[in-house]
């Protein structure tokens, strides 16, 4: 969490399921957890291509279609040059990496990745594209394209990935998106359809084809077609077996992702059927037919001398930061703890934390309940009429009160909104800072979670300056395996509790339950904060 919600009201939440469908903007159908932040930076995004191209019955009536030299397919880009391709993504560029938590830095692994890119991009049907490789410091396991040869893979996704061949194969699928120019064929469609809609509300009057016309246009730039993903696969795989990379290691990769998001799946109390479901709002194939698809491709453009190059990507990997960011604040089990807002709280026990750009958000698997922490600041008065006249503006709030939490003014209120009870917590920080809880439940388990809620609104309190000095970031580093080592020693450092050994497996691409070799090398976690 590094920014904080500026509304005034009360928002209501919908427990949601944080499984492994597809959606938003990853290009290579990775499992989503996409933060407030990034998901309001894709439309940002979305809504910029959009105003560069034609609009309404104009896109409609001049909407063409050209042969794409990648494909051979005929596709709906009229409109669109190579050029104004280049125009998007240049604009966008800068917005898109913001939303994903900035540019990761550092210098070696940049550079690395960078030619990395350039080396399959010279295989690449569309030439004119100077293309860009940029790591986005996000944990959220993700990689996308923007048009004109901006392609993007997140901090996550490089963690996960086990070797060289791995990583030129998501790459590669990303440039092959570029090239298919799957974004223009996206944005052309969605212009078309907007202008037909916009003639038949003129035509009938009916104001309700509006809501037709963004629900299409919502499927259009949603995700990219199953189509256009295993397309991106087909080029992908071509473009890492004509630069001398091993093409099985896309295919492996597509089952490392499966198996990352069963984890998170189980981590979130869902059952892993939920990974390779489908439904017409999510578009990207399943997974385990992208693998599937993968192999048959893989097994024509294997050749002699392919390579993997494990040991030299492990060597690069060595030492990134694991999990969160430490500026955007750390979880340690069910703790929360920021250094920079110098903040600290926990969770009950049970509820799994996810730390957003906008919030921090822990849900209990199975159960209807929910916790938002964020920040905003108070126009006048103190924290009472901030709570009672800027946040619960409007709203029907009981049980007001004046508290105090660990010698902070606090004011607390209790509502209904939406069907669900709300506990709101607002808490003075430093100057016009104010900090926020919701606790949000379903009437049939308010009375059994009032304790639990309490326990968490008490353990707030912040950090000295020493504290703060002392909450290290996780890193992951590659070390040998000795005789000595077993999973459980290895994944010790993981911080993810229970599940610390299986995103160990999952990160070493060890399947349970093969046992650990007996030599070889491993990534491990370290670091982390160290205060008690």
């Amino acid at each position: 969490m590094k920014t904080f919600n500026q509304t005034s009201r009360i928002d209501g939440h919908r427990f949601r399921s944080h499984g492994a469908a597809a959606g938003g903007m990853c290009g290579f159908g990775c499992a989503h957890h996409s933060s407030a932040k990034a998901e309001s930076g894709l439309a940002a995004t979305r809504r910029g291509v959009l105003r560069l191209g034609l609009s309404g019955a104009a896109a409609a009536g001049l909407a063409g279609c050209s042969t794409n030299r990648a494909t051979g397919q005929s596709t709906l880009t009229g409109f669109s040059s190579l050029e104004d391709d280049e125009k998007i993504g240049a604009q966008q560029h800068p917005e898109l990496v913001k939303s994903f938590g900035g540019e990761y830095i550092d210098p070696p692994l940049n550079a690395y990745v960078q030619n990395l890119g350039e080396r399959l991009a010279q295989h690449a049907e569309y030439q004119e594209f100077t293309y860009r490789f940029t790591i986005v410091n996000s944990w959220i396991i993700n990689a996308f394209a923007l048009p004109g040869g901006y392609c993007y893979v997140s901090r996550g996704l490089v963690a996960l990935a086990s070797s060289e061949a791995e990583l030129a194969g998501v790459m590669a699928h990303e440039i092959g998106h570029v090239n298919a120019r799957h974004t223009a064929q996206r944005i052309a469609q969605s212009q078309l359809a907007q202008g037909l809609l916009l003639g038949a509300v003129l035509l009938t009057g009916q104001s309700a084809i509006g809501d037709v016309g963004g629900q299409v246009a919502n499927s259009v730039l949603k995700s990219f077609s199953r189509e256009q993903e295993l397309e991106a696969d087909s080029l992908g795989i071509r473009y890492m077996s004509a630069s001398g990379y091993d093409p099985e290691a896309m295919v492996g990769f597509l089952d490392t992702l499966r198996d990352h998001s069963i984890v998170q799946a189980e981590q979130k109390g869902l059952p892993a059927s939920t990974v390779d479901e489908s439904n017409i709002n999510a578009t990207h194939p399943r997974t385990i037919e992208r693998v599937q698809k993968a192999e048959a491709l893989a097994g024509q453009y294997a050749q002699p001398g392919q390579v993997a190059n494990r040991d030299a990507y492990l060597d690069q990997v060595n030492g990134i930061l694991y999990g969160d960011d430490p500026e955007q604040g750390l979880v340690r089990g069910t703790e929360f703890l920021h250094p920079t807002l110098r903040v600290r709280f926990r969770v009950p026990d049970g509820f799994n934390i996810t730390n957003t750009s906008d919030a921090v958000i822990a849900e209990k698997p199975n159960v209807k309940a929910a916790i938002v922490f964020d920040g905003a600041k108070r126009k006048t008065g103190d924290v009472y009429s901030y709570l009672t006249q800027e946040w619960g503006k409007g709203a029907n709030i009981g049980d007001l009160a004046r508290i105090d939490i660990n010698g902070n003014p606090a004011a607390t209120g209790a509502l209904r909104l939406q069907g669900q009870d709300y506990r709101i917590i607002a808490i003075q920080g430093d100057g016009n800072q104010i900090y926020r809880f919701r606790f949000i439940s379903d009437p049939s388990v308010t009375a059994s979670l009032n304790t639990v809620f309490r326990e968490t609104t008490y353990s707030f309190r912040f950090l000295s300056a020493q504290e703060a000095a002392r909450i290290d970031p996780y890193r992951m580093i590659v070390v040998p395996i000795t005789p000595q080592d077993t999973i459980a020693s290895l994944a010790s450092g993981y911080p993810e509790g229970t599940y610390s050994q299986a995103y160990f497996r999952v990160m070493n691409d060890l399947k349970a339950p093969t046992p650990l070799p007996k030599s070889g090398k491993a990534k491990v976690v370290i670091g982390g904060p160290q205060i008690s």
